[in-house]
């Protein structure tokens, strides 16, 4: 459970930070122009933008600088294209072609794409990106992970250079089964599937599970991998409130009454976005709920082992009857090794033989040399002492961050301090919009997800999710006093305008 450290934040200091440099690119800062605007209001429903060749002449840029702006503009909804006409505001939610609205009431951000934004965030040139929730590679174990790579290289071509069962490399899913007693689950080799990925393991099991119009219970708010894969297979998320207590078990078991879902999809250890972790006592509720009622759990596990503090708690998959209904799927980028794309997945009883041959459709394969590397890596590296170090040092990280951001931000939100995990989760004030925020963050030189991206529901929370796995220490007070000021300039004509109104 989070420590019950949740505070109020206290008014913030006088203003310091000055406005960086934009040394992102022109049409990227044209593009947040008008979807902050849009997001605002500043730009009404229904009304037409300058034409590309008008604004180009009026900033002396190129046209194709415009025209890529205004066509992210309308990939992300925020404007429509009549063509010979031009381009008109088209709130996010509303079906320009024939007016009628949609379930989606206001602007936001696309969970599906906003991998690759915070991907570009993360390296845009002086801004500071609270964005990154996976270890930095100084930090990580890359180094041992590469001689490993190196070592299975010299091996020979025959070794890897050839096709292997969709399972995966035997050896890697040998290697697997002391790691994964660690965790109190204990399986043969043959019940694994090594994945690219722990996202392809979620992907596999709601394209095995689900068919269009099926309900799942998912949390809210959710990682956007799981929205994203509910959404491919055309399903229907029934929202399970989340928060720093974890959720309600009569809440599961009304959702089951009521909607006869087909899965529950839980992250129960350090959640992603918000970093808190489901107490014991639920997560055995939890399992006996899944076994009476025949419904499948699928464990989203990125990160258990990057605990701070408290006990460890076991994965669903873990607890007495799990191994009967979880799908439990973990990939090793979040906590060993950024960025390889390897995972696995283990099914309950019943249900591998379905996920292999989605498996098999999918890509037939992970690749075998980065399997044979991180076979090598479980079995031949002290990687338990590289755990210690990575929990000690990304600890004092979080725990700095955490009072920096309670000292900077003033009156504009609440923190819970989880007790691992590289999130924190920033709830604003009813009254502060966090797609606003997020628009001005990124002109400011901040940067960070908004709850938006893992929000399923028209009545998205008002939320930021900070990241800090990539963000070297030294940018945090900076980092915090521009977000300071972005909340300042966001609230204050807001509030403003309430007191005048008698």
């Amino acid at each position: 459970m989070a420590r019950k450290r949740q505070n109020r934040l206290p008014p913030p200091g006088p203003e310091t930070a000055s406005a960086p440099d934009d040394d992102a690119p022109i049409y990227a800062r044209i593009r947040d122009e008008f979807a902050a605007k849009i997001a605002t209001g500043k730009l009404k429903d229904g009304s037409k933008l300058p034409t590309v060749r008008e604004l180009a002449k009026e900033r002396s840029i190129n046209p194709m600088t415009v025209s890529r702006a205004y066509r992210e503009l309308a990939e992300r909804g925020f404007i429509t294209a009549r063509p010979g006409s031009g381009s008109y505001v088209s709130r996010p939610g509303r079906n320009a072609a024939n007016g009628r609205a949609q379930t989606t009431a206001e602007p936001s951000i696309d969970p599906g794409g906003i991998s690759s934004r915070l991907f570009e965030l993360a390296r845009a040139p002086g801004v500071i990106a609270f964005t990154g929730n996976y270890p930095s590679v100084e930090m990580s174990d890359a180094a041992a992970f590469a001689r490993c790579l190196q070592e299975s290289l010299a091996r020979g071509a025959t070794e890897y250079f050839r096709y292997d069962p969709p399972a995966g490399r035997e050896e890697l899913r040998e290697a697997l089964l002391p790691f994964l007693a660690e965790h109190g689950i204990v399986t043969r080799a043959d019940d694994l599937i090594v994945t690219s990925g722990g996202q392809q393991g979620m992907d596999i099991v709601a394209r095995h599970l689900l068919a269009r119009g099926d309900r799942v219970i998912l949390e809210q708010p959710a990682y956007f991998g799981a929205i994203n894969v509910v959404r491919a297979a055309g399903a229907v998320p029934i929202p399970l409130r989340f928060g720093p207590n974890g959720f309600d078990l009569n809440e599961v078991a009304d959702a089951i009454r009521k909607h006869n879902p087909r899965l529950i999809i839980i992250n129960p250890t350090f959640q992603n976005p918000t970093g808190h972790s489901v107490p014991l006592d639920q997560r055995r509720g939890l399992v006996d709920l899944a076994r009476e009622n025949g419904i499948p759990i699928l464990e989203d596990d990125p990160s258990p082992e990057l605990r701070f503090r408290g006990q460890p708690l076991p994965p669903l998959r873990a607890l007495p009857g799990g191994n009967e209904v979880v799908y439990y799927t973990r990939g090793f980028g979040k906590t060993f090794i950024p960025g390889v794309r390897l995972g696995f997945l283990l099914p309950p009883r019943g249900g591998l033989h379905g996920c292999l041959e989605i498996k098999a459709t999918t890509d037939l394969q992970s690749p075998a040399l980065l399997q044979g590397a991180l076979a090598d890596y479980l079995r031949r590296t002290d990687w338990q002492t590289y755990l210690k170090r990575l929990r000690l040092g990304y600890g004092e990280r979080q725990e700095e961050l955490f009072d920096i951001l309670t000292a900077t931000l003033g009156e504009y939100g609440s923190l819970a301090l989880p007790d691992g995990g590289l999130n924190l989760w920033l709830e604003l004030p009813g009254e502060i919009s966090a797609r606003e925020v997020y628009f001005n963050a990124v002109r400011r030189g901040v940067a960070f997800a908004v709850a938006d991206s893992f929000s399923f529901r028209p009545e998205r929370p008002s939320a930021l999710r900070i990241a800090f796995g990539l963000t070297d220490p030294k940018d945090y007070a900076e980092g915090a006093s521009r977000l300071a000021h972005v909340l300042r300039n966001v609230v204050s004509p807001q509030r403003s305008l309430s007191s005048a109104v008698v």
